[in-house]
């Protein structure tokens, strides 16, 4: 609602299907157009912000910080200005523009699942939710729900994340005696848990030395087994292709009537057949009083690198970032892109190197504490997505 009342403040009829999770705007114009998709949806937020509270946006310095501020509101931010910068500009964009801001791209993307079902899919689409330039691919996405056969027996909680995709940072445990322990960890987003601390892992290494019971112990051996790493060797899983590596995260823990529940996000390359993934988690965890109760697979994509579209976008990229060497990459993330035909991810700013803001390792970042984002370079970001919306509408209407 607030998108889109942002959207219709600056003269664009933007209208709220809540029913389906979204909003979208439909300009007039030739063909199915261009699509632009962002998502005003965040992850939960962490407890040790060092800036501002999450959701008490700061800006200092030209920086601004707070819970979306990079994924993905500066992306909606993104599409309306480059619209409004078009129009004050007098450009006469020929092609329909389609915009949607999605309310559940962190947890299933069943809002743009909604788009296609009830809206006319745009010739081309861009997601300005990824990296700078443009991302030609992305991997697959695994979503897997483990559970352990037997119940702890001197553990009553073990309960920890909210979401798949980040690494779990914040475990609470409390014992049949009432006793209770808190860990602490370095969260990450799953699709690049280099660096990450999982809490969980830590929490069972410590627990196992304490004195629970063998049948607790064990428990925590297998679980800390299954999740150590961030590849996925101990579950028989490791691959390294295009893509780079498989990455394996765990990003919730829960005790349901008793056993302990976990989770994977695990984040595959096209060299990889999910079908045996996922056969070899079970077989691995079955070994070890686990079981898989439930699991989601999507399977990710590769544009052609010498396709057209990609070349427009790639070229408006360097014109206006001056960035002449810029070159398509493949996505380890996971964007509204999966979801789309003809979908180019894209930055919705140019670069910021956020080590210059001097914020301990694990802030800064996107599902981080103290999420940053730089004006200027959302400012460039808007230059860019507006050139490339000029670019692709000659084009298409040529």
């Amino acid at each position: 609602n607030c998108a889109a009342e942002l959207f219709n403040k600056s003269g664009f009829d933007m209208r709220v299907k809540s029913d389906l999770g979204y909003a979208v705007l439909t300009t007039d114009g030739v063909g199915d157009g261009i699509g632009i998709f962002g998502h005003a949806d965040v992850v939960p937020v962490n407890d040790d912000w060092i800036k501002t509270s999450p959701f008490e946006p700061l800006e200092e310095n030209g920086i601004l910080y707070g819970r979306g501020v990079d994924d993905n509101k500066a992306g909606v931010i993104a599409s309306l200005y480059a619209l409004k910068a078009l129009k004050k500009c007098g450009v006469d964009i020929k092609s329909k523009i389609t915009v949607f801001v999605g309310g559940s791209e962190e947890t299933g993307m069943d809002d743009v699942g909604g788009f296609v079902e009830n809206e006319k899919m745009p010739e081309i689409n861009i997601i300005p939710d990824s990296d700078f330039p443009v991302s030609l691919g992305e991997k697959g996405i695994m979503h897997v729900d483990i559970k352990s056969k037997k119940a702890f027996e001197d553990i009553t909680e073990f309960l920890g994340g909210a979401a798949y995709n980040v690494v779990l940072d914040n475990v609470n445990v409390s014992f049949k005696n009432g006793d209770t322990l808190n860990f602490k960890g370095l969260t990450s987003h799953a699709a690049w848990p280099e660096g990450s601390a999982n809490a969980a892992y830590k929490a069972a290494n410590e627990l196992i030395n304490l004195d629970i019971s063998e049948n607790d112990k064990a428990i925590l051996r297998s679980f800390a087994h299954f999740i150590e790493g961030y590849y996925g060797e101990n579950l028989g899983i490791a691959s390294e292709g295009a893509f780079s590596k498989l990455t394996c995260v765990n990003g919730i823990v829960k005790l349901e009537e008793g056993k302990l529940y976990f989770t994977l996000d695990i984040r595959y390359g096209n060299e990889v057949d999910s079908k045996k993934t996922i056969e070899s988690i079970k077989q691995t965890v079955q070994k070890s009083g686990f079981e898989v109760i439930s699991y989601t697979d999507e399977s990710g994509f590769l544009l052609d690198e010498n396709g057209e579209a990609t070349k427009i976008i790639i070229n408006s990229c360097r014109e206006v970032s001056g960035i002449l060497d810029a070159e398509p990459y493949k996505t380890f993330g996971g964007t509204y892109a999966r979801k789309l035909k003809n979908a180019y991810a894209i930055r919705h700013s140019l670069p910021f190197d956020k080590r210059t803001l001097n914020l301990p390792f694990g802030h800064g970042g996107v599902h981080q504490s103290d999420e940053a984002q730089s004006v200027d370079a959302l400012l460039g970001g808007i230059k860019v997505l507006a050139k490339i919306i000029m670019d692709l509408d000659e084009h298409l209407t040529k």
